[in-house]
């Protein structure tokens, strides 16, 4: 039997590969085969390919741009995708923050129409594209058009990087549940660092609250 596919897309800074790579990390610990898709074909140097080491050691099998363009800018679907999504396993879509991105979706919908998928719009509200409900509407508007597909909810990440704190998150998340009702989505969860987690859980004892290790941000950050 075919298992799901979970889609994670999103605006630049969102936070959608760290979202993925941590939702991959741990579907691993209760299904037998997880397949992680690097597709961020926009941003490839915060994409889930840099940590194809972590991913092989906790049995995560990434399937990411050939070697010679790993870090570069020229869009290229990993050759082996599609025999995977025609395979046993739990996968999950790492997709390029713009059209771009959504583009190699709609190329792949074909190779997915067997399989049920969920897709999540990852939205951090401190962004600059992500600041007010219009924006954030008319980001998933364009990735719903390129891509084929429809978003079946919203991932609430809000953070200020470095500067983060509870009230922050709390404040975000507030805003981030604000676009979902004006789109019609739920929000499906919340993440956030692993050190703020027990905070804001109990803040938000009716929100589905995950951890998140940061594994892709930047010293600079």
């Amino acid at each position: 039997m075919l298992g799901n596919i979970t889609i994670f897309a999103g605006g630049f800074g969102s936070g959608k590969s760290e979202t993925a790579l941590n939702y991959a990390l741990k579907l691993v610990r209760s299904c037998e085969q997880v397949v992680l898709a690097d597709l961020d074909m926009v941003n490839p140097y915060f994409c889930s390919r840099e940590l194809e080491k972590v991913l092989s050691v906790n049995r995560v099998k990434l399937l990411a741009p050939v070697e010679r363009l790993r870090f570069g800018d020229v869009p290229q679907v990993p050759p082996e995708i599609v025999g995977y999504l025609g395979m046993e396993n739990e996968m999950v879509l790492d997709v390029g923050g713009d059209e771009v991105g959504a583009q190699v979706l709609g190329y792949l919908r074909p190779y997915m129409r067997d399989r049920p998928y969920k897709m999540f719009l990852v939205v951090n509200p401190y962004r600059s594209f992500a600041r007010e409900l219009g924006a954030v509407a008319e980001l998933k508007d364009a990735l719903e058009r390129a891509s084929r597909l429809r978003f079946t909810g919203i991932v609430s990440n809000p953070n200020l990087a470095g500067d983060t704190d509870v009230e922050i998150i709390i404040s975000g998340h507030e805003r981030v549940r604000e676009y979902a009702q004006g789109m019609n989505l739920p929000v499906v969860f919340l993440v956030v660092e692993n050190c703020f987690y027990e905070a804001v859980r109990v803040r938000l004892p009716d929100t589905e609250v995950k951890p998140l290790t940061l594994y892709l941000r930047p010293e600079w950050l």
